[in-house]
């Protein structure tokens, strides 16, 4: 603004030194001059103004930081505060989220995630809040979808705080409440800031499960298919009869015909023929 004016006396002493000016110049001359003083004192006006009106704002916001850090109870300092009006959202890192195996065997015994609070530009804002972690099982119905839920408060947050090269957040690593039935998970977040907002998210969760003993499975073959078996068949046929005849001698010697005939040679008694 200064320079402007300079340019103008400048402008205006050339003109009327040089005398190529007649006086109806130099009247619309400094006609423009005093307008553009007037520009310049109403824009520092509006300057010393608009400092005035930043400063109360910065005292307001001060005072503002604190109240919001007391009610807190100690959980938000008050240089978090501006972090707070800055998160719009909350994000799950998915490099960073999946099973844990702890003993280089088949199936994981943990799970892990980082949970990352984020501006309007999609950058992360280290900001503590309330956390709700659950895991779902799609694949199932009613009471057993549920997998897990886990909750922590602001301050049990700020412990999990983690800056790696794969991102930062927020990390945890937590262990199963109950064994997981399939591979496939779903990781629901519901997180809380200070000021009362909500921010939700889910993420897919994949997983390695636990080797299971195998049961010998039961084929159950289909009624259609079985073919009935016919009963064995067991012939009942008469028997020839058998006629004893009683003999009232039970040492009656028995007839020539069916007595045994013993050979000559066979006896050592035999009689020798004259």
């Amino acid at each position: 603004m200064k320079q402007t004016l300079s340019t103008w006396m400048s402008l205006l002493l050339v003109l009327t030194l040089c005398g190529c000016g007649g006086r109806g110049n130099s009247d619309l001359l400094e006609a423009r001059l005093r307008q553009q003083e007037d520009s310049i004192f109403a824009l520092q006006r509006d300057l010393k103004e608009s400092h005035q009106a930043l400063e109360t704002a910065r005292h307001q916001t001060e005072a503002m930081q604190k109240q919001i850090a007391k009610a807190s109870n100690g959980t938000l300092l008050p240089e978090q505060t501006k972090a707070l009006y800055q998160v719009t959202g909350v994000k799950v890192n998915s490099l960073l989220t999946g099973g844990v195996d702890l003993d280089n065997k088949q199936g994981d015994e943990l799970w892990t995630t980082v949970i990352t609070p984020h501006d309007a530009d999609g950058e992360t804002v280290k900001l503590p809040a309330d956390m709700e972690l659950e895991l779902v099982d799609l694949s199932q119905t009613g009471a057993n979808r549920r997998v897990g839920i886990w909750n922590f408060d602001s301050e049990e947050v700020r412990s999990h705080w983690y800056s790696g090269f794969a991102g930062s957040g927020f990390r945890f690593e937590l262990p199963w409440q109950r064994q997981p039935s399939s591979e496939d998970l779903t990781l629901v977040v519901r997180m809380k800031s200070q000021d009362g907002r909500v921010f939700n998210t889910q993420s897919p969760l994949k997983i390695s499960q636990i080797d299971q003993p195998q049961r010998p499975k039961v084929v159950q073959a289909s009624r259609e298919r079985l073919t009935p078996v016919e009963p064995a068949r067991i012939s009942f046929e008469a028997a020839p009869e058998m006629t004893i005849e009683e003999n009232e001698n039970p040492f009656q010697p028995l007839p020539a015909e069916a007595a045994p005939q013993e050979e000559e040679n066979d006896s050592p008694f035999r009689v020798i023929k004259e």
